[in-house]
């Protein structure tokens, strides 16, 4: 419902601004166009920090003295990341149990780096970006290749065999019986059949 609100305010200024600034760039004064938006953003920024405060005062958030959210991060980083944590991934296609593995460690993205995705690099040339004579470009990964490695986790089996899924999956430190077999199912050792 807020955002259906929100869409709706956005409209009548967006609408509104539209207007002034049509009627005034009849008159050709574009400079005068420019300030009547500055004005009116200006005005909506003051009346949105007004009533945030206003309700803010009314109804404060309360002072939390422990968080729930926080211990479930903690116990799920201890459980998790254990190199000899064994676990049970489901991957699912369309509402199909397409495979079932034993995990053995954790599961990864694999976008996660194990370095900086971003440097400092001197330009030569001044200011750039706030900052005296740098900028930010992106690093290359330790392989020296660029770009995003996809959308996808990985995970190494209990018999050390390399997965990597760009779909839906279940995850459980506890084994859970299927009611339906799996689509692919994966024989260790054996290669090329």
């Amino acid at each position: 419902m807020k955002v259906n609100k929100k869409i709706i305010i956005l409209l009548s200024t967006f609408f509104f601004v539209l207007t002034v600034c049509t009627a005034i760039y009849a008159d050709n004064t574009f400079e005068q166009a420019a300030k009547a938006v500055s004005d009116i953003q200006a005005k909506d920024q003051q009346q949105t920090a007004e009533n945030f405060k206003r309700l803010y005062d009314a109804v404060p958030p309360p002072k939390m003295m422990d968080s729930q959210e926080r211990r479930q991060l903690v116990k799920r980083l201890e459980r998790f990341n254990v190199a000899t944590k064994i676990s049970y991934i489901y991957l699912i296609d369309r509402g199909q149990i397409m495979a079932f593995f034993t995990v053995k460690g954790k599961v990864s993205s694999v976008n996660s780096m194990l370095t900086c995705t971003n440097q400092l690099v001197y330009d030569g040339y001044g200011t750039s970006y706030g900052r005296t004579g740098v900028h930010v470009v992106d690093s290359p990964d330790l392989d020296g290749s660029y770009g995003s490695n996809g959308d996808a986790i990985f995970f190494f089996t209990d018999k050390d065999v390399y997965i990597e899924w760009n779909g839906k999956y279940l995850l459980c430190d506890q084994y859970i019986k299927l009611d339906q077999p799996p689509v692919l199912v994966l024989e260790a050792g054996k290669e090329g059949e």
